[in-house]
């Protein structure tokens, strides 16, 4: 405590040198100092949004296609394959998916030169065919045996129905390699028994039994022999080939996604988070280091990484050197972690790196320190996780080291330190395990378990546990809808959970997000009957049936201000029609929105500054993106529930934790995808390759690919289920299903059924009969005592204070666009002044530096009117008359034919009396060793003007260019002038 009273003293007076920020936000501040040499804007913005940036880029690139891209066959090849595999032909969510591989740190930095090959339109596709190619070849090896096995019966009046167990036995290996089967499983064991036994071929009983026997020892086993030696070998190459193939039209691409995201990021300056990581690495890796952490401007002697476990191995590189800079000059450093709490992989987290710190060589001595002490838990449910624990890692170890004979030392060092101790003497705490067996029931299996938690409650709050300390943890965000929507229509529990307070479940929201719909789209009856039905039933309360509402038109039930001025609101910028609406439909009424709403209109007003007031685009993001946004929950009495994932750092008096039976290895249905690094010819030829994760991996040439992908899933897996149990405080509880293998409720029904705590034996725990583990008594909640108010603002009793919303509508007489007033700026003018103010010349020279060839004076016009500058049609018209008569003279048409070279408004850099300044002429039109100049002026002709046409002439002289002709171009008195 003392020590601590001292650092803080410390911290708080030397405040400037201290800084806590989380690592992706310390890079970016040396990416920002760096932003000069790197060539980036230092006003980009940051986008932490992966998903959104990559669908945005797909939809461009598929925008993009031309008859003769190589990107579209890529995606036809792609398509006709699907369509062969009889699957969906509908690929664009499918590449948006596969796309995310963009940001995956091996694909990154492991995959540079496959990249630079994937250049080559054909790399590819060559590579396809030649492994096609060699497939073919030893699927085709393998049918020659069967049509030799067939060939031998046949020379010998034999069939099939001769030998033992006719088509099910030996014969039915020979239709496997026929058909393609050669995985391991294909020599079953009747096959066995023939390769050496001569009597395995025929039955007793067979009226030619010796022919069988004598013909299996000449020709049929020599035959199997040789069958099983080329399977084995050429299952291998079948098995390789078929899972490099299975990604290879995704792969290439990559390169385009990655390329058109790098577009879409400079068009509109903006730099991904996700790409600091290896943009930093890549500089550390070319420039000298020490030089790259100067420039953010400080010097950082101590450093201390939390959370170390989920570090990956792109960022552990770049803090590494920032590290040994301080380590080098004897300043020390800290990190802390725990393999144990790794669970997050798919963000690029490598538990590896904490496991091997005290391993690998290090230049600097370390010291590690075992945190011992669970100060959280009760100590039975300390107790039961150092046993449970124990036994779950030599359980997997003992599956390692039967299949590869050999202790599988990561997931034990892993796990070396799991024990930790209490320091409370009393013994106290509840652990329960039930295992379910749908089979016989009427009930699915998540029916029965969430029936089970329901009863479940009721126990424990009968026992004196109050809801607010009950917390149910789960594998997947989707199991909550469920479970909460049960809770809430078939119980008297509150639910309080994140996806309960998504702002789609505001009534307020969805009125002002389906009046949006039903001004884009009035036709829509749907939109339409949902705008009715939620107006009248939830905000004006009426309860109407929904005949009444349908059969009638929607101007019996909406708004008439609303129905009067659907025109103008249509025109209205969103921020302000939002307002509106609200106003409209008096949403001011509904009691309990004003959190939707304010975290609503900030999420709007953060959208507009990136994005314009488009309704249709607007109610996209809303369907994809903002309606999923949530609000906190607050102080609720109520159950909480919430994935495992996001209980991390969290605890609970009481957790349960329902669906214990996610598997050990696949994810998902699909599979995981890695990335591998093939060392054989010819599958080297790609560096890296896409691989779907599954037991056939390990009869291929990725068999040591499969055995590192296996550690890690076993070990995530593991982990999500430690964190989840050392989340509980006083009693942890959970359901799995019985007979699901592979699954973590294999691992707990094997490890619970035979665990032993102390000095008591497993029976004394494990219920054979109903399969449930018990093992202590239930905690009840702690009784809630008054004390003396704290002085101390930060724990001080927190007081909720009810605000409300209020929506002044405003008094709007004249609106420009950004660009209309920079525009009056320019020209002198007051930005509050209305068009009468403007300059003409102002407005015809802006609009003439925007026209290069004839082509685009309409384009031109069109654009000032969208952007606010000419703001009338009667403005519009007198625009367009003068510059018609403007450019109908021959002289003024050849200069503006698509002939020439044009640069418009574009500076001449030069040097005077030791300072640099700049010239900016309207139009330069070069062609061949041709040079034009000319100066637009839009007043009466004047003589000084002619020193200035005559300074662009002699500048562009100085730059070499010899055939220099100037114009002076009065446009109103339609008059040109040549210097």
């Amino acid at each position: 405590r003392k020590r601590a009273g001292e650092a803080l003293f410390n911290i708080i007076h030397d405040y400037n040198y201290f800084r806590v920020e989380t690592i992706d936000s310390f890079f970016q501040s040396v990416i920002r100092n760096l932003a000069r040499e790197l060539g980036l804007n230092l006003n980009l913005n940051v986008e932490l949004n992966n998903k959104e940036v990559l669908s945005e880029s797909v939809d461009s690139l598929i925008e993009k296609l031309s008859p003769g891209s190589h990107i579209l066959r890529w995606l036809l090849d792609y398509i006709h394959e699907k369509i062969q595999d009889e699957r969906y032909w509908n690929i664009s969510q499918e590449v948006k998916s596969f796309g995310n591989n963009i940001f995956d740190e091996k694909y990154i930095e492991l995959g540079k030169v496959l990249r630079e090959k994937m250049r080559n339109p054909q790399f590819i596709a060559n590579i396809k065919k030649e492994l096609v190619a060699i497939r073919t070849e030893a699927l085709e090896q393998m049918k020659g045996f069967y049509d030799q096995f067939h060939s031998i019966l046949s020379q010998n009046g034999l069939t099939v129905d001769d030998l033992a167990y006719k088509a099910t036995g030996i014969a039915s290996y020979f239709n496997k390699l026929n058909n393609g089967e050669l995985l391991n499983e294909t020599l079953n064991t009747r096959a066995q028994n023939c390769l050496n036994n001569a009597s395995a071929w025929s039955t007793k009983k067979a009226p030619n039994k010796d022919q069988i026997i004598q013909l299996a020892e000449q020709r049929l086993i020599p035959l199997l022999q040789d069958a099983e030696e080329f399977r084995n070998k050429n299952n291998i190459i079948v098995q390789s080939c078929t899972l490099s193939l299975a990604h290879l039209n995704q792969l290439q691409l990559l390169n385009s996604i990655n390329e058109e995201v790098q577009n879409q990021n400079r068009k509109n300056n903006r730099f991904l988070l996700s790409e600091t990581n290896a943009l930093l690495h890549d500089i550390i890796k070319e420039e000298d280091s020490s030089f790259v952490f100067e420039k953010i401007g400080s010097n950082i002697k101590h450093v201390m990484i939390d959370e170390f476990q989920d570090t990956s191995r792109m960022q552990w590189d770049n803090f590494q050197i920032l590290l040994m800079e301080g380590l080098s000059q004897g300043y020390d450093s800290l990190i802390v972690g725990d393999v144990k709490q790794s669970i997050y992989r798919w963000r690029n987290g490598d538990w590896t790196l904490l496991n091997n710190l005290g391993v690998e060589k290090f230049p600097y001595p370390i010291r590690i320190e075992t945190l011992k002490t669970n100060r959280r838990s009760e100590s039975n449910i300390i107790s039961f996780n150092n046993h449970f624990f124990i036994k779950a890692v030599n359980y997997l170890n003992t599956i390692y080291t039967e299949e590869l004979g050999e202790d599988c030392q990561p997931l034990l060092s892993a796990y070396s330190d799991v024990i930790q101790e209490s320091p409370k003497k009393e013994k106290k705490g509840f652990v329960k395990a039930s295992f379910i067996d749908s089979k016989e029931s009427d009930y699915s299996y998540e029916e029965l378990t969430i029936l089970q938690m329901k009863e479940q409650i009721d126990e424990l709050v009968a026992k004196g546990v109050q809801l607010k300390d009950i917390a149910i943890l789960v594998r997947k965000n989707k199991a909550i809808p469920p479970i909460a929507d049960y809770f809430q229509k078939e119980t008297h529990y509150t639910i309080v959970s994140d996806e309960a307070f998504q702002l789609k479940t505001s009534i307020a929201i969805n009125v002002l997000i389906d009046a949006i719909r039903f001004l884009v789209n009035p036709e829509n009856t749907i939109i339409r009957a949902q705008l009715l039905v939620t107006y009248q039933n939830k905000v004006k309360n009426e309860a109407l049936d929904l005949d009444t509402l349908l059969s009638n038109d929607a101007e019996f039930y909406l708004p008439n201000d609303f129905l009067d001025q659907k025109d103008e609101l249509k025109l209205m910028p969103l921020y302000e029609l939002l307002e509106q609406l609200y106003n409209l439909f008096n949403l001011d009424k509904l009691a309990n929105q004003e959190a939707y709403l304010f975290s609503f209109f900030d999420a709007v007003s953060h959208y507009l500054e990136s994005n314009s007031s488009d309704l249709g685009l607007f109610i996209q993001y809303w369907d994809e993106i903002l309606s999923l946004k949530t609000i906190p929950s607050g102080d609720i009495d109520g159950i909480r529930i919430l994935s495992i994932h996001k209980s991390k750092g969290l605890e609970f008096h009481t957790v349960l934790i329902p669906f214990c039976d996610w598997n050990l290895e696949v994810e998902s249905p699909t599979g995981n995808l890695i990335w591998c690094a093939p060392e054989y010819e010819p599958f080297n030829h790609l560096d890296i390759v896409p691989i779907n994760y599954s037991s056939r991996m390990s009869e291929s040439i990725y068999k040591d690919d499969y055995l590192e992908e296996r550690l890690h899933l076993w070990i995530d897996n593991l982990n999500i289920l430690y964190v989840a149990f050392t989340r509980a405080g006083k009693n942890l509880i959970l359901w799995g299903q019985q007979n699901k293998k592979n699954t973590v409720s294999e691992l707990l029904i094997e490890t619970l059924s035979s665990l032993q705590i102390g000095t008591e034996s497993s029976s004394t725990y494990w219920n054979n009969e109903e399969n449930i583990f018990t093992y202590g008594k239930v905690c009840s909640s702690q009784s809630e005592t008054t004390n003396k108010e704290s002085t101390n603002p930060i724990t001080q009793t927190k007081n909720p204070i009810n605000i409300t919303m209020q929506s002044m509508v405003p008094n709007i007489q004249f609106r420009q666009s950004n660009r209309s007033a920079d525009f009056i700026e320019e020209a002198g003018g007051e930005t509050e002044l209305s068009s009468q103010f403007i300059d003409r010349g102002q407005l015809l020279h802006t609009l003439f530096s925007e026209i290069k060839t004839l082509e685009d004076i309409e384009p031109a016009i069109t654009k000032l009117l969208f952007e606010g500058i000419i703001e009338s049609v009667e403005e519009e018209e007198k625009i367009r008359k003068i510059t018609q008569e403007a450019f109908n003279q021959p002289i003024v048409k050849e200069w503006f034919s698509d002939q020439w070279n044009i640069l418009n408004e574009s500076a001449i850099l030069f040097k005077s009396k030791d300072t640099y300044q700049q010239r900016r002429p309207d139009r330069v039109m070069i062609k061949n060793d041709q040079v034009v100049v000319i100066d637009f002026k839009f007043g009466q002709p004047h003589k000084k003007y002619n020193s200035q046409i005559k300074e662009y002439i002699n500048l562009l002289i100085a730059m070499g260019y010899s055939n220099v002709k100037g114009y002076i171009w009065y446009v109103l008195n339609k008059q040109i002038e040549e210097i």
